[in-house]
């Protein structure tokens, strides 16, 4: 049986049965992935099998003000978590149309979060199990105030398990921004939008953990007839770091925009998973990947198109592109389209290259400092992506960190 790491007693998980029991039955199962779980070729969880994790339990007091909002501009409701513990603080004075309430002990919300959640993944198990202070949020109208699910923490022998259900209802439409800043153990955060018809979610995520922390992220989302989710996803932090996204469009003329920016240096290792369910007519999503990969970082990204045999007019695209500015850097490309539908249109493509000279030297020889020229070529080379994001505030958080790292600075 699987080490669930140095944490508190579990009985009382365990005895209650449930949704939680049931996340911990298969948890200790099936344990971390091991180097023959195809979903996990490229990226290994070995480092965290010698090390004990407490998940944490209370509030510790260490949380800060929202610098990186102020900075942006920006003026958001704010939520926070502390080592995966949530701050009620934040759960009152909301939006209008937006609710907050415990998720611990609402079981058809703990439900519907599991069944949101990637299907046998280690996080949605794991974390399902052993959050603590998990929250659902339900949005009623258009709410024209953004939403910041903020994550901190300071406890390197913590393992944080925020466990977010995130409900919009038909119509809906809210601005959520995740930022993860934490310098725990393991950051293990479970999120589940499930959006009605005819809502929209604009969601941008932002990974600037501590140095050391592992990272693994598993999100969910289900979309109905005619609902739509903007989202952009930029990480740079941690030692090793996995944004995971299960998208499952359920109505026709669904819609799923994503686009994720990845940028590693030292022995960093960065991960970009999707899985994209086509399980009806008429629905569209594209993805937009680009990574950025300097001394000795490895960069993933798996992207998976499944189109059920009923899903005829589907647009399903994915394009991945990496920029090599290292020969030690390395960049690993894996998608995929399963099409068991006849009228589809579906592609994918993934490139892998350096900085072209020809530029660099144009630049230099006109006199640009040879860091600012080779800064500015990869910002040309990132700009598509960026562009796809709508929102000039959510636009507005992401490129500090990205001119942070681009600087050689830490984003913390």
């Amino acid at each position: 049986m699987p080490e669930l790491m140095m944490q508190p007693d579990l009985s009382a998980v365990t005895a209650s049965g449930g949704v939680r029991g049931a996340a911990l039955a298969r948890w200790q199962k099936s344990g971390w992935p091991g180097p023959r779980a195809e979903a996990w070729r490229y990226t290994s969880l070995a480092r965290l099998s010698d090390v004990d994790l407490a998940p944490a339990t209370s509030l510790a007091g260490g949380l800060t003000g929202p610098g990186a909002l102020a900075a942006a501009g920006i003026n958001a409701h704010v939520i926070r978590f502390e080592n995966g513990v949530v701050d009620p603080a934040g759960m009152s004075g909301l939006p209008g149309t937006v609710s907050v309430a415990t998720l611990d002990g609402d079981e058809p919300a703990m439900a519907q979060l599991a069944d949101l959640a990637p299907a046998g993944h280690p996080v949605s198990d794991l974390s399902l199990a052993v959050m603590n202070g998990g929250i659902v949020m339900d949005v009623a109208g258009a709410v024209e105030t953004p939403v910041m699910l903020m994550f901190e923490g300071d406890d390197a022998g913590a393992s944080a398990h925020p466990a977010i259900l995130v409900r919009l209802a038909p119509g809906a439409s809210i601005q959520i921004a995740e930022w993860h800043q934490s310098a725990v153990g393991l950051a293990a955060p479970l999120i589940g939008y499930d959006i009605a018809a005819g809502a929209r979610l604009e969601q941008v995520k932002v990974q600037a953990e501590g140095a050391a922390t592992t990272h693994l992220a598993a999100t969910g989302v289900a979309l109905g007839e005619g609902a739509s989710i903007a989202g952009f996803s930029l990480s740079t932090g941690g030692a090793l770091a996995r944004l995971e996204t299960h998208v499952a469009m359920q109505g026709e003329g669904a819609d799923c925009q994503l686009s994720a920016i990845y940028m590693g240096r030292g022995a960093q290792h960065q991960d970009i998973t999707t899985y994209m369910d086509h399980a009806v007519a008429n629905c569209t999503s594209n993805q937009i990947i680009r990574g950025v990969l300097d001394d000795s970082a490895r960069g993933v990204y798996q992207g998976r198109v499944h189109v059920a045999p009923d899903a005829q007019k589907t647009d399903g695209q994915q394009m991945s592109r990496a920029l090599l500015l290292s020969r030690k850097a390395e960049a690993d490309a894996k998608p995929e389209l399963e099409i068991y539908a006849d009228d589809v249109v579906c592609a994918h493509g993934a490139t892998v290259g350096e900085l072209d000279a020809t530029q660099l030297f144009y630049l230099t020889s006109r006199g640009i400092p040879f860091e600012t020229a080779r800064a500015m070529l990869i910002e040309a080379f990132l700009i598509d992506t960026i562009e796809t994001i709508e929102n000039e505030l959510l636009a507005g958080l992401l490129r500090p960190v990205a001119e942070a790292w681009l600087a050689g600075k830490e984003t913390l």
